[in-house]
């Protein structure tokens, strides 16, 4: 019998706008029939069908199920809490880099940061973490 352990990360992102950043990356996957064939070359999901993404939100909370992993967001006062889960590391660096990618892209006026840590860290408390976290450089 074996047993899979579900991979989580965690990133808590500093922003006065939290909601709106939340809503944009749900919209922007929600319009998946749309969004999914243009400009082809600077999209990090060539290889899936607009069938294959679940998007959920609300103004405080979202939810993005991939093939291969799942997204959660929460607005918080003055932060986006954003949560993915994976079955492997490949996976969850996919779902990592995604959301990494595209917060970047919607926040290009005033980059926000981005930095990924184990679930089971401290996301709360910056510096009480046993594994650093892995940063994503904005845009």
């Amino acid at each position: 019998m074996t047993t899979e352990r579900t991979l989580t990360a965690e990133a808590r992102i500093p922003t006065d706008r939290p909601s709106r950043y939340l809503a944009q990356l749900c919209k922007h996957f929600a319009n998946k029939g749309r969004h999914l064939t243009h400009r082809p070359r600077t999209h990090t999901l060539p290889e899936l069908r607009p069938d294959q993404i679940q998007v959920e939100w609300t103004d405080s909370d979202g939810t993005l199920r991939l093939p291969w992993g799942q997204c959660t967001l929460r607005a918080l006062p003055g932060a986006l809490l954003v949560r993915v889960e994976a079955d492997d590391r490949e996976n969850l660096e996919r779902l990592e880099d995604l959301v990494s990618t595209h917060i970047g892209r919607f926040s290009r006026r005033d980059p926000l940061r981005v930095e990924w840590r184990p679930s089971g860290a401290a996301v709360d408390a910056p510096g009480e973490a046993a594994v650093p976290p892995r940063q994503q450089p904005p845009g």
